[in-house]
């Protein structure tokens, strides 16, 4: 059994805002979002994680948003890979793709997170979550092996429309 620890924040929504969302109101919504076809949208797809990355570049950060994929070499967002490694130490990404490797020829499942979040100083992952969604096994996997072998720790974006102020926690995980 593996552990991980992360830290939760806790964001609050106003439920109007993601109605909004969900109409496709141009003022903001994304404009390359504006083009997808298909229910996405209409389903909320994409608001938290914008309202994650309006948060923290409110922060000084910047962030890649369901722009890069850690878990494969022939990824249609190579340019925001790319951007990333030259952040991350050529070593620690080589010892981390190895251990993707290793987990997924043993059968575990593994996810990118929705957030890439850094500046000048610092950086981590972040995955984000909203009503009943719930962190589920393959993301904690990629969170425990980004800490074990990029020295990367991850975060949990929670978000509700409950909550009137922003709440930070620590959460333990256990999976396999």
């Amino acid at each position: 059994m593996k552990t991980i620890e992360i830290e939760k924040i806790t964001l609050p929504y106003d439920k109007e805002l993601l109605l909004r969302w969900k109409d496709r109101d141009q003022s903001i919504v994304p404009t390359f979002m504006l083009g997808w076809n298909g229910p996405g949208i209409s389903n909320g797809y994409g608001f938290g994680e914008w309202m994650a990355a309006q948060y923290f570049r409110n922060l000084g950060y910047y962030v890649f948003a369901n722009e890069f994929d850690f878990l494969s070499d022939t990824t249609k967002f190579r340019r925001y890979n790319e951007m990333i490694k030259t952040i991350i130490d050529f070593d620690k990404r080589e010892k981390f793709n190895e251990a993707i490797k290793d987990a997924s020829e043993s059968g575990f499942r593994i996810e990118n997170p929705d957030l890439f979040v850094f500046n000048l100083d610092t950086c981590f992952f972040a995955e984000v979550k909203k009503d009943k969604n719930r962190l589920r096994e393959p993301q904690m996997r990629f969170f425990y092996l980004a800490k074990k072998y990029l020295g990367i720790d991850s975060r949990l974006v929670y978000l509700c429309d409950q909550s009137k102020e922003i709440k930070y926690d620590r959460l333990t995980f256990e999976f396999v």
